[in-house]
Formats: C-alpha cells, sequence, structure tokens
C-alpha cells in the first residue's frame, strides 16, 4: 500500500514538473494595403458668376434684328462649400471626386432686344435704323448652384527625391446653375408707341413687378473632362499644386418667363448646343498640425457653346419654332480656401 502510495506520488510529481510546449494559433500574414495616402477635404470657393446668351430669331420676324436678344446674368456672388476626396493608389492610379454647392447672393438681369432697319419703320421707333429698342434691368433674389465631378488619373512623372509629381486624367462633370430674376426696371425703349404691343415697351425709368418673379434659368452643363496636374513640394511643409483640364461639354438651358401670357411656362425658352470650356485651379497648401493642411488658391471654370447651337421658343398655344443662337457662355471665378486631412 505504501509502495502504491508513492508511485502515485512518484506520478504527480512527473506531471507537474513537465512542461507542455505552448500552443501557437496559425496567423495570416498581413497582406500589404495598395492605397498609398487618402486626402479628404472640405473648402470655400468665394466665386463671381455671370451667364450670357442671345439669338438670332431674324429668320422667324424680319422685325427683328441679329441678334434678336440678349440677356446677361452678372455679378451673381456666390460662396460654394465644395467637399472632395482623392485616393493615391500604389499602382501609380488615383481616383477623385468633388462635390459642391451654394446658394447665389445676388446679382443682375439685363435683358436687351433688337429690331432690324424694317423694324424700326414698322414699329414707329424714335429713332431710325437696325437698334436696341429695349434694354430692362431685373434684381437676381436666388437661387442656387451644384456640381459633381469624378477623375481617374494616373502619375506620369515623379520629381527627384519625391518632391513632387505630374499627373493626367479623365473624368466628368455635372454643372447646374439656377437663377430667380425679379422686377423690372425699363432702362431704355424707343418703342413706347409700337402698334404691335410685342414690340411696345414702357417709357424709360418705368418700375413695376418689385419682389415678383419675371424669369427663371436654369443651366446645365454635362462635360467631359480631360486634362493634367501637378504638386511640387517646397519644403516640408509647404507645397503648390494647380490642374487644368479641357471641357467638351452639352448645354440644356431652360428660361421661363412669367410675365410672358404668349408663353408656356415649362420651359418658355430651351437652349442646346455642344461646347469647350476649361476648370483651372491653382493652390498653395500648409501644414498646420500632424496631416492637417490649410490650402488656398484661385480657381476658374468657363463654358462657351461653339457647335450645334439652337434656340427653341415654345408658344402658350402649344406651337413652337427654332433659331440659331448666336452666344451662349458660363462664367464663374474667384478665390478658394480650406483644410485637407491626409491619411
Amino acid at each position: 500500500m505504501i509502495a502504491l502510495r508513492c508511485l502515485v506520488c512518484v506520478f504527480f510529481a512527473c506531471l507537474t514538473c513537465y512542461d507542455a510546449p505552448p500552443a501557437t494559433a496559425e496567423v495570416a500574414p498581413a497582406q500589404p494595403s495598395s492605397v498609398v495616402r487618402v486626402d479628404v477635404g472640405v473648402s470655400e470657393w468665394f466665386s463671381q458668376g455671370e451667364t450670357v446668351w442671345s439669338h438670332n430669331a431674324s429668320g422667324l420676324d424680319a422685325n427683328l434684328g441679329n441678334p434678336s436678344s440678349k440677356l446677361k446674368y452678372k455679378d451673381t456672388g456666390t460662396n460654394v462649400t465644395e467637399i472632395t476626396g482623392r485616393v493615391q493608389l500604389k499602382n501609380k492610379v488615383f481616383l477623385r471626386g468633388a462635390f459642391g454647392f451654394g446658394s447665389i447672393g445676388g446679382g443682375r438681369l439685363t435683358d436687351d432686344d433688337f429690331l432690324s432697319a424694317q423694324g424700326a419703320a414698322a414699329q414707329g421707333a424714335a429713332v431710325s435704323g437696325a437698334q436696341r429698342f429695349s434694354r430692362t434691368y431685373s434684381d437676381i433674389g436666388g437661387d442656387n448652384l451644384w456640381y459633381l465631378s469624378g477623375d481617374l488619373g494616373a502619375t506620369a512623372y515623379t520629381f527627384r527625391e519625391n518632391k513632387g509629381t505630374l499627373g493626367v486624367f479623365a473624368g466628368f462633370q455635372y454643372w447646374r446653375e439656377r437663377h430667380v430674376a425679379t422686377g423690372v426696371t425699363q432702362v431704355e425703349c424707343t418703342t413706347a408707341s409700337s402698334p404691335n404691343p410685342q414690340y411696345r415697351c414702357a417709357p424709360a425709368g418705368t418700375v413695376g413687378f418689385q419682389n415678383q418673379t419675371v424669369i427663371t434659368n436654369t443651366t446645365t452643363w454635362i462635360s467631359g473632362r480631360f486634362g493634367g496636374e501637378v504638386e511640387y513640394e517646397i519644403d516640408p511643409r509647404v507645397s503648390i499644386d494647380a490642374n487644368v483640364a479641357l471641357l467638351l461639354s452639352y448645354l440644356n438651358n431652360e428660361d421661363v418667363h412669367q410675365l410672358r401670357t404668349d408663353l408656356a411656362q415649362d420651359p418658355s425658352f430651351r437652349m442646346t448646343g455642344l461646347g469647350i470650356g476649361t476648370n483651372a485651379d491653382a493652390n498653395l497648401r500648409v501644414r498646420i498640425w500632424d496631416r492637417l493642411y490649410l490650402t488656398g488658391g484661385y480657381r476658374v471654370w468657363w463654358n462657351r457653346v461653339v457647335a450645334g447651337d439652337q434656340w427653341k421658343i415654345y408658344g402658350a398655344d402649344g406651337s413652337s419654332a427654332t433659331a440659331p443662337l448666336t452666344e451662349f457662355q458660363t462664367l464663374r471665378h474667384g478665390p478658394t480656401v480650406g483644410l485637407t486631412y491626409t491619411f
């Protein structure tokens, strides 16, 4: 019995002295990320805008001049808030996107109408010959603009010591701008006594329809973007960057003239065409804390119809007619300031 107890004691003593090897778990090797850098930014664009269009309807009515009418939406100040993102991949490819929105804070619509020499004589104009027979001003009290863009690009060249890069890209842009004009101030009128109400205007100095919407204009540009960019580090805290894009664009512009009872109201006029334009940005980027950067620069956006232009009028009775555009362009420019965080 004593021998059995001794054997049991020896057995347990051996168990306590035996060191079992530690259990190990299989760990999958870490997969390297294909993302080199991610930039997320928010900025403010303090922009001024201008949209100008005119058409030639003299082929529809010999009384009208060429151009027949010209509208200019000018000094449309807009502070645009923009959110951007950019992803740089190891294979030198990058993806970029931007969304911007702003409320139009003011401006002036100038509406000019023209007669041919024949029209001036027929409508009893105060002066003879082809002329501008009416000019009015309206206030632009709103409305807004917004845009969305996206690019796919690649790094084409890297500067020595990784000081910066040159890149190329292609993408798209959707840009929509809406103006609401109120009130009418008659600035010029040479046909106040015209026998035809269509050409009769109020005497110069007449003010009417105050705070009442008279014209709503919606401009939409849908564009393909092709361009290049450069980024260069001046020192570890300061760098510059710039990009320029060529735009190939399609225009759709709609006007609603709320005071014209002879016209349809959805829309009254429609303008379409194919155009060219540019987006250009230049910025200074300063690191202010860890991976947070302050940016500031200047931006210019421009689009102009150059082909396939058409102006179309819609009558209240369901009728319609077309004529060529003589001009349509949109310009917006101004300084930018923002913050960018780099992951």
